[in-house]
């Protein structure tokens, strides 16, 4: 296998970065809305990410997060890293 360079690395991040945040998108139509809020794991068990990539995508704003939707509890996961 060929080694990549750092711009490829970069654009193959990002397309994967897209992907996992359409996603994340698509799961909101699908978890469980709590009084407006949604859990990060339950976001995870449907999508499959990993919890960690979950949170820095969301902290990173790069998911839209539907009206419907006041905000995403992470801060159990938080506390346990």
């Amino acid at each position: 296998m060929a080694k990549l360079a750092v711009p490829e690395l970069r654009e193959e991040w990002d397309k994967l970065r897209e992907g996992y945040c359409r996603a994340l998108e698509k799961a909101f139509e699908h978890v469980p809305i709590r009084d407006g809020v949604v859990f990060v794991e339950d976001l995870g068990l449907e999508t499959g990410i990993p919890v960690d990539l979950i949170v820095e995508l969301l902290e990173s704003k790069g998911v839209k997060i539907p009206p419907h939707v006041e905000r995403v509890d992470f801060r159990q996961h938080k506390k346990k890293r």
